[in-house]
């Protein structure tokens, strides 16, 4: 693929692209929202364990 193609076909795909209504904005930010909740989540149960064991001098 060459350089050419690569924007002529980059082009076409932003030419066809349209903004997100409300309602798909919304469903978009809350699945991210989710998403960073449940990494964080898990970041903070990783953390919180390792700090028990570190506690219980393990």
């Amino acid at each position: 693929m060459g350089l050419k193609s690569w924007f002529s076909s980059s082009y076409r795909m932003l030419k066809s692209a349209t903004k997100p209504g409300k309602t798909e904005f919304w469903l978009l930010f809350r699945v991210c929202l989710l998403g960073v909740l449940v990494i964080g989540a898990i970041g903070f149960l990783i953390r919180f364990v390792s700090s028990m064991i570190t506690l219980m001098g393990g």
